[in-house]
């Protein structure tokens, strides 16, 4: 408790998660909002009834949040069919009675009004949904604040035009009811139509102030000029502005009446009540603005951050690369020199060691098979040279025991390198080379053991180590340990050691990987990687 408190994370990532994640928690949004207006309509003051409001909303609500948790919990035809049990049967059948049987409406506490903020609240998550998939109905959509706040003003608009539809003459008989008659809608359709347009009208008025102040005053004045500038352009701006919009707002038909709709109630443009609203506007909209440039900068910095990784990744293999290509013509080379017969086939391996190289080393995984059977070539290019003073004992799965497992591409060479540039081609004495690679399951077993030349034990280039040991830990094997950072982060286990024996030292090098198996999709094409299990990394 006190580490938390000290680091100042009082939740875990993962509560934070669990928290965001609950679909039901923004539905109680309706429930608080409602116990709050059935306290201020009744004037109460106390504690007590507003607990009590709350319990009998919950419990009167709770089908609603029972469909939705089952909505959540299943999938196609079910996940649907509970939906719209909770948010259209539900409240259809809640109003009908309600309206039937008055004193049924009147032991309720929850009204039309809590429906609709029921219904607002899971519009507001699809179409959360539809903008973090990037698309509605096959249509790529921009996810700003923008069009986020255009859809929030055509909605509220719509609102407004059903409400005002409903009523005779609505603006000369205020205060309007909060009642909809869907017949007289029907009725008047043209009258919607026409009361939709204005209001969309006289909130794009206030659209327009958001606009300014977020692409201009924000974006370009508060973050080149500071604070200073920004205050006193705003306040500027608002000054110039307030007049000329409610003047636009009070040419609307609809307010050619003694209180029209404005935040003066009034048809004197240059009442000060109207610089009001515009003055909230852009305070409201200020730290919205803020906050949405703030997660905009955090997702392009993880962004830099993972192309950083992967642009680190691609040097390292690159830079493993040339180290194959030296190192096989080499092995030709010599075989050559030799008039060896067995050059076409070294040939042959070294062609196959060069196509996986060119084609294959800059993937992010090749499959298992491909990666042992260049290990397979790599070392019959090494047993020519070698084979005289160096006894091999190779263990490697057949492509049926790998299954669709897939790897990181040119990552188990590397040992192999290793092996044999500082432990077998510099020594005079018989040499021992041991590879082995099992798998089960997902988990891929590497060992590669080498003996380390009597005559590199004698100079020790760093206290408790060997000259062999002392080379291997150089660029070679940190470059192995940064690919596995970065492929496999907490899915591997590497672990280096040397051991004493009666013939000379051993270098010993063992890698645990939980790999990643590709999948099929049902028309047998390959689909993403399936990922791996993560385990403790020790390296």
């Amino acid at each position: 408790m006190s580490a938390r408190i000290s680091s100042g994370r009082f939740l875990s990532d993962k509560q934070l998660d669990a928290i965001v994640a609950n679909s039901l928690l923004p539905l109680a949004i309706a429930l608080f909002a409602t116990a709050l207006l059935h306290m201020q309509e009744l004037q109460l003051t106390s504690w007590g009834e507003y607990f009590s409001a709350l319990l009998r909303l919950a419990i009167e609500l709770s089908p609603v949040f029972l469909c939705k948790f089952f909505s959540v919990n299943n999938s196609g035809i079910k996940k649907l069919a509970w939906w719209l049990a909770g948010f259209v049967l539900l409240p259809v059948s809640v109003i009908l009675a309600a309206g039937a049987f008055t004193g049924f409406g009147y032991q309720l506490l929850s009204t039309y009004q809590t429906w609709l903020m029921l219904l607002m609240i899971e519009l507001a998550a699809l179409i959360n949904y539809a903008l973090a998939q990037k698309r509605v109905k096959g249509i790529k959509f921009k996810a700003s604040l923008d069009n986020v706040l255009l859809i929030i003003i055509l909605a509220l608009s719509l609102a407004w035009a059903l409400l005002l539809a409903s009523h005779h003459d609505p603006l000369n008989n205020q205060p309007i009811p909060l009642v909809l008659d869907v017949k007289r809608i029907v009725s008047y359709p043209l009258a919607l139509l026409s009361y939709w347009l204005q209001t969309v009208i006289l909130y794009t008025c206030l659209y327009v102030i958001y606009l300014v102040n977020h692409h201009l005053l924000v974006k370009r004045i508060l973050s080149q000029y500071g604070v200073y500038a920004y205050l006193t352009l705003t306040g500027l701006l608002l000054l110039v502005c307030y007049p000329l919009l409610a003047q636009i707002a009070l040419w609307l038909p609809m307010n050619d009446v003694v209180h029209p709709l404005n935040a003066s109630g009034n048809q004197n443009p240059f009442d000060f009540w109207n610089i009001y609203i515009a003055t909230l506007v852009v305070g409201i909209s200020l730290p919205v603005i803020m906050a949405f440039q703030l997660q905009k900068d955090h997702r392009k910095l993880a962004e830099l951050q993972q192309e950083k990784l992967q642009t680190e990744l691609k040097w390292l293999q690159q830079q493993i690369n040339p180290h194959f290509l030296f190192n096989t013509l080499n092995n030709l080379y010599a075989l050559c020199l030799s008039k060896s017969p067995r050059a076409p086939d070294a040939i042959l391996q070294l062609a196959n060691l060069l196509r996986f190289v060119v084609y294959k080393g800059s993937c992010d995984r090749v499959s298992l098979s491909e990666e042992i059977a260049y290990l397979h070539d790599y070392l019959a290019l090494q047993k020519l040279r070698v084979e005289n003073k160096c006894h091999f004992e190779i263990h490697l799965p057949d492509e049926a025991e790998t299954g669709a497992l897939m790897i990181s591409p040119l990552l188990l060479v590397m040992f192999l390198e290793n092996a044999f540039k500082h432990g077998i081609e510099p020594s005079a004495e018989k040499s021992r080379l041991q590879v082995s690679l099992t798998v089960q399951t997902r988990r891929l077993v590497f060992s590669c053991q080498n003996t380390i030349p009597q005559s590199s034990q004698s100079h020790d280039h760093r206290p408790g180590m060997a000259q062999g040991e002392n080379d291997f830990q150089g660029i070679g094997l940190k470059n192995v340990q940064r690919r596995l950072a970065l492929m496999y982060p907490e899915a591997h286990q590497l672990a280096v050691s040397t051991q004493a024996q009666e013939t000379g030292k051993t270098y010993s090098v063992e890698l645990s990987l939980v790999l990643e198996a590709k999948v099929y999709d049902a028309g047998g094409a390959p689909g993403k990687p399936v990922m791996s299990r993560q385990v403790t990394e020790k390296s």
